[in-house]
């Protein structure tokens, strides 16, 4: 990667390893509330990854000032993400739940964390997380629009990326084997 671009993959370097200390971070056990819960599942996902993947792939060079501009779009990004992976995953980690070891088998889903905080059932609390989902979306459209008069190109195409993650990850998961069994 260095090789065509060291600038854009050494911006990778550190959300490479913001994403694998998240994968063992043993605070997913103990998460209860649904904004703590969010914060680790941004780290989780990888944002700041695919992110960087999405600027390295595009040849996108950023400013500080164009990342400040596109953070709330990317975290945004994050929680469509993760909250659609978990309506899709949820049955998947119920099921190994019941038949993994501990700590393999604990469930950090946003359908937990919120059924427990809300008194839902679990159905009833994927159908409010389809919502938001949906929410995010809309929001996703007035951070283009926010951005659309006083970004760079650079910033506004990348901002139009945010958008092809989270389409793409919603037809993978409504797709994938893995969740789907």
């Amino acid at each position: 990667m260095r090789a065509c671009d060291h600038v854009l993959a050494d911006e990778l370097l550190e959300p490479v390893f913001t994403f694998m200390r998240a994968q063992t971070d043993k605070t997913r056990l103990t998460i209860h509330q649904f904004e703590e819960y969010l914060d680790y599942r941004e780290k989780d996902v990888g944002q700041a990854l695919l992110s960087g993947l999405q600027r390295y792939t595009m040849k996108l060079y950023l400013t500080e000032e164009d990342l400040r501009m596109a953070a709330p779009a990317e975290r945004n990004c994050a929680k469509h993400i993760a909250i659609l992976n978990d309506i899709y995953s949820w049955r998947k980690e119920l099921l190994a739940s019941k038949t993994l070891h501990h700590e393999g088998a604990a469930i950090c889903s946003s359908v937990q964390v919120l059924s427990e905080v809300t008194a839902l059932s679990h159905a009833a609390t994927q159908r409010v997380l389809w919502t938001m989902c949906r929410e995010w979306e809309s929001v996703h459209k007035q951070l283009v629009a926010e951005v659309a008069g006083t970004g760079s190109r650079d910033l506004l195409d990348y901002i139009h990326g945010l958008e092809f993650q989270m389409s793409g990850n919603e037809r993978w998961s409504e797709s994938t084997p893995r969740y789907h069994f």
